[in-house]
């Protein structure tokens, strides 16, 4: 019984570290998306097609092609950041769009989920594996404090 809570105990610490591991991804993501948002600049831009990806089981995946003019007058395509199964934005459909002056061709759709959806995630899932360690945990020290030695 005592190797039962062991591996329980050990499998509570692994949680509490993932969800430490995981709040770190997020503070770090959340860091980069500032930094970039920080110094960067706006604009409208146009989709203007899709980049599909076919995966190795034929999944068909899509990142919108994206059109836009800097303050200096060039003319931008860039692909955004997220593929996903369907197209989720319409050719012709108006975008705002952050990029750096220095590289305007590492720009980014200013939306959410091209921006903050990363770091988002990393926070939720390190929080639930956080509290899952420190639940695991706490259940085995209630157990081993019921039972005699």
């Amino acid at each position: 019984m005592r190797l039962a809570f062991g591996i329980l105990d050990l499998t509570g610490r692994v949680l509490l570290a993932f969800g430490i591991g995981f709040l770190l991804l997020g503070a770090y993501l959340g860091w980069q998306t500032l930094q970039y948002s920080g110094d960067s600049r706006n604009a409208t831009g146009e989709v203007v097609s899709h980049h599909e990806i076919v995966a190795s089981d034929d999944e068909h995946r899509y990142r919108p092609r994206v059109r836009f003019r800097t303050d200096a007058g060039e003319i931008i395509t860039f692909e955004g950041q997220i593929a996903s199964g369907a197209k989720r934005l319409a050719i012709g459909a108006q975008v705002p769009v952050i990029y750096r002056a220095g590289k305007p061709t590492e720009a980014r759709i200013a939306s959410f989920t091209d921006n903050w959806l990363a770091p988002t995630l990393a926070v939720i899932i390190g929080i639930v594996g956080m509290a899952g360690g420190w639940m695991v945990r706490r259940s085995i020290r209630r157990e081993l404090g019921k039972r005699p030695v």
